[in-house]
Parts: C-alpha cells; structure tokens; sequence
C-alpha cells in the first residue's frame, strides 16, 4: 500500500447499516482537483455555491475545486439551503454559475425555477445519489441551453472516481443517465459475486 497523509474521516453506513469510518487519504482529492482544474467547463473560475453540509464528502470537492481554479465560494443561511424556493431567489441573484447537488435537492430546485430559472447557472455536479431526468429537471436544463448537467459517482471511501457529463441536446438524455467513466487515475475492475 501507498502512504498516503490523511485528509478526513467521515462516518457512513454505506449499503450495510453499520456506521464506519472511513479515512480518506490526500492523493484522491488531489487527482479529484487536478481533474477539475483541467475540465474544459469546470476548469474556469466560477461563483460556486457552498451546498453540501461538511459531514459530506462533496464539500470537498465545492470547497476545493472553486479555490483551485480562482472562483468565489458563495456561502448560505441552513434556513435558505433547505427552502427550494429560497434557494432557487438565492441562486439567481447571487449569479451563482456551479452547483453541486444531489439528485433529490436538484429535482427540488428545477420544481421550484419552473417560471424563473436561475439564468447565470452554467455547470450542476450532482452526486450522492442515482441521478433521474425528471420532467422538471429536463425543462430546467431547457431553459438553460448554456448549461450542463455533470453525473459524478464514487462511494465515500474514494470519493468521487466516475463522471459522465450529460450532452447538450437535453431531448436525448435518458431518465437514468450513465455513471460514466473512470478518471485518469482511476482503475477498475469488474467482478463477480465470487
């Protein structure tokens, strides 16, 4: 095994249901930056909003990927992040142009910008959970035809490690969309139940 420093520790239950902690070294989060430094549309300095809780492990991933490539982290009351119609007013005025979300809160947020969609938005991350193209979420990237929708996968213990972002033309996207492919650094291998 490589040494690697310790960055975190954060407890999931994962698919078991027995609480863990899980140890996460400093060279995935590195090779997870460097990827995002050098994505032709995540690489760019955007105003990122500040999302995720800390006991999640894409906070991470916002907090560092916005600093590594000179954008602004843009930081929200509980009581706004948790209200789809607030965040929704926020993302729109505070010109918010990344987020990073789960499915479920970025299904939320499209029901809520049915009438007013959050035009500086340029790039949404989301992970954590299996991605949907919902009608809502579907006609939100519609009327956001600058905008793309990025699948990020990987379970806590190596954050994330597969990204498939989804084409421009939203009439092709399929209602569950591909967990993509491995990053550069990243090696897989496929197996059984054996």
């Amino acid at each position: 095994a490589v040494k690697t420093d310790l960055c975190y520790v954060l407890f999931t239950s994962g698919s078991t249901g027995e609480p863990k902690g899980v140890a996460m070294g400093t060279r995935p989060l590195a090779h997870l930056i460097a990827f995002h430094a050098a994505h032709p549309r995540l690489g760019w300095p955007a105003r990122t909003l500040q999302f995720a809780p800390l006991s999640f492990d894409v906070h991470f991933q916002e907090i560092f990927s916005t600093i590594a490539c000179g954008g602004t982290l843009v930081l929200l009351e509980e009581a706004v992040r948790r209200d789809p119609d607030r965040l929704r007013t926020a993302v729109s005025s505070l010109g918010i142009e990344r987020l990073f979300m789960p499915y479920v809160a970025l299904q939320l947020l499209a029901e809520a910008s049915t009438a007013n969609p959050p035009l500086a938005l340029k790039d949404v991350i989301s992970a954590g959970e299996q991605l949907q193209i919902t009608p809502a979420i579907h006609r939100l990237f519609e009327q956001l035809p600058d905008a793309r929708l990025h699948n990020h996968y990987g379970p806590t213990e190596s954050h994330v490690v597969l990204v498939h972002e989804l084409p421009a033309q939203v009439s092709g996207w399929p209602a569950i969309p591909p967990i993509g492919r491995p990053l550069s650094h990243v090696q897989l291998a496929l197996r059984d139940e054996q």
